[in-house]
């Protein structure tokens, strides 16, 4: 068993705080309170530590999830994904009542911040379009970083989307919520249902029962391609009310066209969310310098037409005064 993984839970008589211990040192929350924030298998609160007093996010597993063999397992691999990256929410450990059933709580690092979606429509929208559009791109440049180090250890996030994006500090990002995580290039499903966000979800998460279906780092690519049109345009085409509608849409229709996105830019996008995952870029770092480098040639393309604009303005500017000596010259 992982040495993250510590089976002490804890409730006093009289007190609603539960307490938790991992990696030997003990934590609380107030189930009481109220949420940061609901995933796709639980709800975070706000713990602290014990000694310190620090803040910490308490993700309790939902009940209906908790008893599921393979769902405990996903639960220790989220809580032993100790990794190391500027733009990586790091894991403290994990708490369980008992190894087979019963309560399940994952313990990391509080980030202090707002969500990716929430900055890009409270934060940005004084800047120009185009300084938003390249602040958007540089922010989900650094996603795909933290997607690429995921992918290079053999792990796909499953569930980017603005949400689960955090802005701390005012400016560093931070990829949240692994607690649907797997391993790269695994095919099995579970019977209970679909995982993970639909109107973000790949064709390939969707087809979770064909035994041709694999989950590697192009379904993490068509999350992100979905996620960043819908941060630029303020519009995700595959949402609706209806669940099954929203699959339906994923499998069958592409992003229309806005005028918010340059068309160089709005061709990467495009390429990223193909149906196929076999059409889509190979990896997250493909994807980012494929968004440079859109980015950059909409810039000169941009340059190119004020240029022309200015010289014509010039002429009709010079041809005005022209026609105006002749006329003073005849009158």
């Amino acid at each position: 068993m992982n040495d993250n993984i510590v089976q002490q839970v804890y409730q006093q008589e009289g007190d609603p705080r539960i307490y938790l211990n991992a990696s030997g040192q003990w934590y609380y929350y107030d189930p009481n309170s109220t949420p940061l924030g609901n995933g796709a298998m639980g709800t975070v609160y706000l713990g602290f530590s014990c000694n310190s007093n620090q803040r910490i996010a308490v993700k309790r597993v939902k009940d209906i999830y908790a008893n599921n063999k393979m769902i405990r397992e996903r639960a220790r691999q989220e809580a032993s994904l100790s990794f190391s990256h500027p733009n990586l929410v790091q894991m403290i450990g994990l708490c369980e009542y008992t190894p087979n059933y019963g309560p399940i709580f994952i313990l990391s690092k509080y980030i202090a911040g707002i969500t990716l979606e929430t900055h890009v429509k409270e934060q940005l929208n004084y800047l120009s379009p185009s300084d938003k559009l390249e602040k958007i791109t540089t922010e989900m440049c650094y996603v795909l970083d933290a997607s690429q180090y995921l992918h290079s250890r053999g792990v796909v996030h499953r569930d980017v989307k603005p949400s689960n994006i955090m802005i701390e500090n005012g400016s560093v990002v931070k990829l949240m919520d692994l607690g649907i995580a797997r391993l790269n290039g695994g095919n099995k499903y579970s019977s209970y249902g679909f995982i993970g966000t639909p109107q973000y979800a790949a064709p390939e998460q969707i087809l979770r029962d064909s035994e041709n279906t694999e989950i590697n780092a192009q379904t993490d690519v068509y999350a992100a391609g979905i996620t960043l049109y819908e941060l630029i345009t303020g519009n995700n085409p595959f949402k609706t009310d209806i669940e099954a509608e929203v699959l339906s849409r994923q499998m069958s229709l592409k992003l229309p066209y806005d005028k918010k996105i340059p068309r160089s830019l709005y061709n990467v996008i495009l390429k990223a969310t193909e149906k196929t995952p076999e059409k889509r870029y190979k990896s997250a770092s493909e994807f980012k310098f494929a968004i440079i480098d859109a980015i950059q040639r909409s810039k000169e393309k941009s340059l190119l037409d004020c240029i022309i604009n200015h010289k014509i303005l010039t002429f009709v500017i010079f041809a005005l005064l022209v026609i105006l000596l002749v006329i003073s010259f005849i009158i």
